[in-house]
């Protein structure tokens, strides 16, 4: 923003979204009658979120964590979800029309609470869901992004103003039975509807736009200190297997299947695109922690993804692709302070007034086998 010039208001900034009125698959396309009309609890909407999630979501933690959270809402156990559940702070369109401080102050509220329980090894995932027609309806463009910023902005509030093509990373704390604090690393994730049949249409969710935070290491140490798994080694290959399992799993609602990752055919090979069909064994043990996709997963607003109007029904561009993507970082073994991976799986120990604190340093996403964060 230029010195003297007036940032827009919240209010005005959702409306000047480009708007689409369209057929976003089956499964949005039910959800939405629900999550879209005005006259539902929110309540109901929260659970017809949860149960789309749980169907139709391509990562296999949101679909444990949705289930986790739905019985534990049911005054169940959910012992099937893996101990797995998320929180959730919900604003609809009363909380947008309230304007930013009361997002910002919502939103915080909310991430405090879900920090104080992640510290008890209770949750290790965060939904900011952002129920509004009109980002539900939102077409690709430059306006989307301003509005994607703003809001994170009111969430990320440590690193000031939010920038495209850049990697955030969110803090939780887990306290050990020791009595150590540790911070653990968390990716934080943009999905919407209108990703549905685009390049990264991996990242469609029914409702409007949608914060996802998860922490693997922080999850794979809960595991171990709640009794649900005998040791971390344990802990970790279960981690490992699930995310290894999400990679080429999209294409879900797309009518030829096509999704946004994909595993690497060979040693060191890459493809610039994806098979039509979920992985098989063979491919994901040939190089099973390095994959591709259409987009960098872990960046939080990529404008040129966000801008990009063009449907792809049956194959992706070359120019697209990310081919050095890795899940190098879930590993057991520690790692010294300065790798890149440190904090994702053995934590950092701070004093207990950091609990709060986020201190990852955002990285500018560069499209190069050695980008690390």
């Amino acid at each position: 923003m230029k010195p003297g010039v007036a940032e827009a208001s919240l209010s005005t900034q959702l409306d000047e979204l480009p708007q689409q009125e369209l057929s976003l698959g089956t499964d949005i396309d039910a959800a939405h009658r629900v999550l879209l009309d005005p006259c539902c609890p929110p309540a109901e909407k929260k659970a017809e979120l949860l149960r789309w999630i749980e169907r139709c979501q391509p990562c296999l933690f949101g679909r444990l964590a949705a289930k986790g959270t739905a019985a534990a809402g049911r005054g169940e156990g959910g012992g099937s979800a893996k101990g797995l559940t998320l929180d959730i702070a919900w604003l609809d369109e009363s909380d947008l029309a309230r304007g930013a401080d009361h997002v910002r102050s919502t939103i915080q509220r909310e991430r405090r609470v879900w920090k104080d329980r992640a510290e008890q090894g209770l949750t290790s995932a965060f939904l900011i869901v952002f129920n509004s027609p009109r980002l539900a309806r939102a077409r690709p463009s430059t306006r989307l992004i301003g509005v994607c910023r703003r809001l994170a902005e009111l969430y990320l509030i440590e690193f000031g103003r939010i920038e495209p093509d850049v990697v955030y990373l969110e803090a939780l704390p887990l306290r050990a039975a020791n009595g150590e604090l540790r911070l653990f690393k968390s990716s934080v994730q943009l999905f919407y509807p209108g990703a549905h049949l685009m390049r990264n249409h991996d990242r469609r969710i029914p409702g409007g736009l949608v914060f996802s935070m998860n922490a693997p290491g922080h999850y794979a140490r809960s595991l171990v200190s709640r009794g649900l798994v005998p040791n971390f080694d344990q802990a970790v290959k279960f981690v490992s297997r699930n995310a290894l399992r999400t990679i080429g799993n999209g294409g879900i609602g797309h009518p030829h299947k096509l999704g946004s990752s994909w595993h690497h055919a060979q040693p060191g090979g890459t493809r610039p695109e994806p098979p039509h069909c979920p992985p098989t064994a063979a491919a994901r043990a040939a190089t099973p922690e390095r994959f591709s996709a259409t987009y960098q997963i872990d960046v939080l607003i990529q404008a040129d993804v966000l801008t990009d109007p063009e449907p792809r029904l049956d194959r992706h561009r070359r120019e697209d692709v990310w081919p050095s993507l890795h899940l190098e970082y879930i590993r057991a073994q520690p790692v010294p302070p300065q790798d890149p991976d440190y904090g994702w799986f053995d934590g950092m120990p701070v004093d207990d007034c950091a609990k709060h604190f986020n201190p990852w340093v955002p990285v500018k996403a560069v499209n190069h086998p050695d980008f690390n964060y």
